[in-house]
């Protein structure tokens, strides 16, 4: 939706509804609706309605634009038919500010029996269900998710302090306990901050969301990511993510994550049959289609990987994640010239990145240019005196070097730290030359990883990793 506030501050607002109607929405069933990652590409377009829903794959279109004034709100939705172009149906919405949830279910419900789809009733209690009764909470809560939305450490930090105000205004606001859980995971997963810090506040405000809505997709995804990341319980993750899915199929986090999890496994097929559902939801999201990149990768499908990741940077040379993840199978392949100059370019996006870094530091390792390596070495440690790093990409420049002892010794340390990234440590490539170690199967069974995990589970068609 359009921002036609007078204020611009109220950008937030537009998006935020923007978000929250798409999520209504996607909680009917019979509805397909894509995810607002992809939809927020086309803002300020000038391309036809019947080009968007090609480049989407979608049949109609709903646009719209919000215009806020104090505790007044307009609200202004037409339904299009893509191929024909005409309006199915529109509506203008004069309402006060804490008539917004009511709204958005009047459009979703709308929207469903023009397209013919049937809402079943426990849908509709849903949908006209109120997340909070308090505008100022739901103000912070847009704002929190409207900072979260570009993943850095900075948008993090300040989409927590409104979720914290949120939750100050309104105690049993669960999607904004859920923001908080998710901002937690975020700062987590970028490791500016260390996992022990960030991953059980991550879990006790997914759980208190859930004490206050067992129903809440959202909530499920993020205690299934803080199970499978930070936990290490693999039945409970599972679980959480089953449940995120069953209660919200066009859900696209939940289809995101999900595939971490199986790919940590091994489970690699179920893991691209999850991201493809992912991507159908969120077809332009940069983020799902490099997670499809990591899926070839840990698969040993290096040719496979080096031609996604080479479109994607095609499609946008200065998305980091492809930069960064492009230089794996190209190191994997001993193609050194090629890994080090995207690598090289992931440091410089990411403002020389600790991740950025280390992995910079492996492949001059690999590649014989021990003291470039060493010069990373040295102001990775350096840095390690004022902020956290990672143990695990310490280990990471060791493996490049073909020093065992010291790899295990950081990978011990990693262990300890509860590193994120060694939850796929089992399928990872760039630790084949570990594998045949008895250090290496010793820290897979204490994570309930490889054989012992396959005994414990007794999961069919598990795929191990070359080398076991």
């Amino acid at each position: 939706m359009d921002n036609i506030s007078s204020d611009s501050r109220d950008e937030y607002f537009a998006e935020g509804m923007t978000e929250e109607l798409i999520s209504v929405a996607s909680r009917i069933k019979g509805l397909g609706v894509i995810a607002r990652t992809s939809v927020a590409r086309y803002k300020g377009t000038t391309k036809s309605i019947a080009e968007i829903a090609r480049e989407l794959n979608v049949g109609t279109v709903l646009e719209g634009s919000v215009r806020k004034a104090g505790n007044k709100v307009r609200i202004t939705v037409q339904l299009i038919n893509a191929k024909t172009e005409e309006h199915v149906w529109a509506q203008t919405y004069d309402r006060e500010l804490e008539d917004v949830f009511a709204i958005q279910s009047e459009i979703a419900q709308r929207i469903a029996r023009s397209l013919k789809v049937r809402v079943l009733k426990s849908e509709k209690l849903g949908l006209e269900k109120s997340p909070t009764d308090s505008t100022e909470a739901h103000s912070e809560y847009l704002r929190g998710r409207h900072s979260l939305s570009n993943r850095t450490e900075e948008g993090a930090r300040k989409a927590l302090e409104h979720f914290e105000r949120a939750v100050r205004h309104d105690s049993k606001y669960a999607l904004a306990y859920t923001g908080m859980a998710d901002a937690y995971a975020v700062l987590a997963l970028l490791e500016v901050v260390a996992p022990k810090d960030a991953f059980p506040k991550a879990r006790e405000a997914a759980r208190k969301a859930l004490e206050i809505d067992p129903k809440l997709a959202e909530a499920h995804a993020s205690l299934g990511l803080v199970s499978f990341q930070y936990d290490w319980d693999w039945p409970t993750a599972e679980n959480e993510f089953k449940q995120a899915v069953e209660l919200n199929p066009n859900y696209p986090p939940a289809h995101q994550v999900h595939p971490d999890f199986l790919k940590a496994l091994g489970r690699f097929d179920e893991a691209l049959a999850e991201m493809g559902r992912a991507h159908a939801l969120d077809p332009l999201s940069l983020v799902i289609n490099t997670g499809i990149g990591h899926v070839l990768y840990l698969s040993r499908q290096y040719d496979r990987a080096i031609e996604h990741y080479g479109a994607l940077v095609k499609h946008d040379p200065n998305f980091l994640q492809a930069r960064l993840w492009f230089g794996r199978p190209y190191l994997q392949k001993g193609m050194f010239k090629e890994a080090i100059s995207e690598l090289e370019e992931a440091v410089r996006l990411s403002s020389s990145s600790t991740i950025s870094l280390a992995m910079l530091g492996q492949a001059y390792a690999a590649a014989g240019r021990k003291r470039d390596m060493e010069e990373i070495r040295q102001r990775l440690l350096e840095r390690s005196k004022h902020q956290y790093v990672p143990s695990y990409w310490m280990a990471l420049l060791y493996v490049g070097l073909g020093n065992k002892d010291q790899a295990f010794h950081w990978l011990e340390r990693a262990f300890e730290e509860r590193s994120s990234w060694l939850v796929w440590a089992d399928v990872e490539p760039r630790f084949d030359v570990l594998r045949s170690d008895s250090r290496f199967h010793s820290l897979m069974a204490r994570m309930k990883l490889g054989r012992q995990k396959e005994r414990e589970l007794g999961l069919r068609g598990w795929i191990k990793g070359p080398g076991k």
